[in-house]
């Protein structure tokens, strides 16, 4: 072990935990942004109509009885790909028919209200209402690419080098520390993030390693060598 991290403090489970979630929470919003990008690039090449009557409908383009019935006509096929909560039973029937203007007929009516997501159990829409949840227009293999992708760029570069920390581990005043006391590499710093995935590989068990091992090392610890400890508070400068 290097001699300059001798004596320094471990980091506290409850501390890590919490560096974690703020790491979390940091992630959630360009996760979802990439994979919102992904999915249109992707409808754009299989669907460039309906992507273009979402878009659209979100700007409120469509303001002739013309220009509506359009939208609806390129939208329809994309409600019932994606099972929306709420889509009248005519609408599929018309659209696996290739009926398109009676579908967008029977949309003219229809209240159409966007959401993040929509939970198979949740309370059905009312009569005349429509639910289209953003999240069902991204496949799972898209959203998974975005979440992984972001995240391993995210840990990556900001636990290598001398930085060493992640936005909530600067917060919480945590580094990643090198047990020979040598600044992660970038390759390094990779290996280190795909090392989390020991832990829902060991369905949580490895946790326990936060106690057992008497330097707190997780799996991703192992991996790199690394350990994480806890940085002293800044001095306060005397008052002049």
């Amino acid at each position: 072990m290097s001699p300059d991290l001798i004596g320094e403090p471990l980091a506290s489970p409850l501390r890590r935990a919490l560096a974690l979630v703020v790491d979390g929470a940091v992630l959630a919003v360009p996760s979802v942004l990439l994979a919102v990008l992904l999915a249109a690039a992707g409808l754009r090449f299989s669907d460039p109509r309906g992507v273009a009557a979402l878009w659209q409908l979100l700007r409120g383009e469509a303001a002739t009885p013309a220009a509506a019935h359009q939208v609806l006509r390129d939208l329809a096929p994309v409600l019932v790909h994606i099972e929306a909560p709420g889509l009248p039973p005519a609408v599929a029937h018309a659209i696996e028919e290739g009926r398109l203007d009676e579908a967008a007929e029977r949309l003219a009516g229809v209240d159409l209200m966007f959401l993040l997501s929509y939970k198979s159990h949740a309370e059905a829409p009312p009569p005349g209402r429509v639910l289209v949840p953003v999240e069902r227009l991204i496949p799972g293999v898209l959203r998974a690419a975005a979440l992984y992708g972001v995240a391993a760029l995210y840990f990556t570069l900001l636990t290598s080098g001398r930085r060493g920390a992640t936005l909530g581990k600067r917060l919480l005043r945590l580094r990643v520390a090198r047990l020979d006391g040598e600044p992660l590499h970038l390759l390094e710093s990779l290996e280190r993030f795909v090392g989390y995935l020991h832990i829902p590989g060991s369905l949580g068990l490895s946790l326990l390693y936060l106690w057992i091992d008497p330097l707190r090392r997780q799996p991703q610890d192992r991996v790199a060598n690394t350990v994480i400890v806890q940085q002293a508070k800044p001095a306060r400068k005397p008052a002049a």
